[in-house]
């Protein structure tokens, strides 16, 4: 089974509900640079923002909801990640390629948008690649639903599915799309 792949100082921290900081305060509000801090404090880089793999966009707006596409687990190094949960991937290398779909929608969020103009994440939908008989599907999806409420805070709190499939493009172990509020 593989390694993990998150960033080695946060691999094992779970988001826990801390006291409020000025800097949530500022998250909050919509502050210029406060999520940016965020990522810094917190160790994390973002990968570069990638292209679509067919006839789509990156996003769709219709007024203050932007619909985010499909994202999948590519950290900085550019090397997909690859392999079937409960074949190739046990469940926590799975929840380290989630939070990379989470660094990645992260990544577009900040492009297409800005961060300060985020106002909520209201749903994702993850998509994980898994054996028959593999139940884990939240669990994997948790490795993006932490990260955007460890990086955003309340704003990053939202509605789910996670949904276990047979297969998904490029041989990757998941997928996540996401419904998000802006201004």
């Amino acid at each position: 089974m593989a390694r993990s792949l998150r960033p080695t100082s946060r691999a094992a921290r779970v988001p826990t509900r801390r006291a409020a900081s000025s800097l949530d305060e500022q998250i909050a509000r919509g502050a210029p640079g406060a999520v940016e801090q965020r990522l810094a404090e917190l160790g994390y880089e973002l990968p570069p923002v990638g292209t679509p793999k067919g006839s789509y966009g990156l996003t769709s707006r219709m007024g203050n909801t932007l619909y985010v596409c499909g994202h999948l687990p590519i950290p900085p190094s550019g090397e997909l990640i690859v392999g079937r949960v409960g074949a190739d991937l046990d469940a926590d290398a799975a929840k380290d390629a989630a939070f990379w779909c989470g660094m990645n929608i992260l990544a577009t969020l900040r492009e297409v948008v800005g961060f300060e103009n985020v106002v909520q994440v209201h749903k994702l939908v993850g998509f994980v690649n898994c054996v028959d008989g593999f139940e884990a599907q939240p669990t994997v999806i948790n490795g993006c639903s932490d990260l955007l409420y460890e990086v955003l805070g309340d704003k990053g709190r939202h509605a789910r599915s996670a949904v276990g499939v047979n297969v998904l493009p490029l041989g990757v172990p998941v997928e996540i799309e996401a419904v998000v509020e802006v201004n």
